[in-house]
């Protein structure tokens, strides 16, 4: 099932809240963790907003 920002995050300290509403700081730490790969559609989400998850990073300094 493809994420949408709509969609509702599926698992861990954001579960239930909207993909758009989950921090780029905690959605590029994903990225980072060894067992994100089971949760491919999370992936394949954050893979389609990069620009706008680097955007939010760069913004709050997270990128610095």
């Amino acid at each position: 099932m493809k994420l949408t920002d709509e969609s509702l995050f599926p698992f861990g300290k954001y579960k239930g809240e909207k993909m758009q509403d989950v921090p780029a700081t905690y959605l590029d730490w994903l990225m980072s963790t060894p067992w994100i790969d089971k949760w491919s559609d999370v992936v394949n989400y954050i893979d389609d907003n990069r620009a706008v998850i680097d955007k939010e990073l760069q913004n709050n300094g997270a990128l610095d």
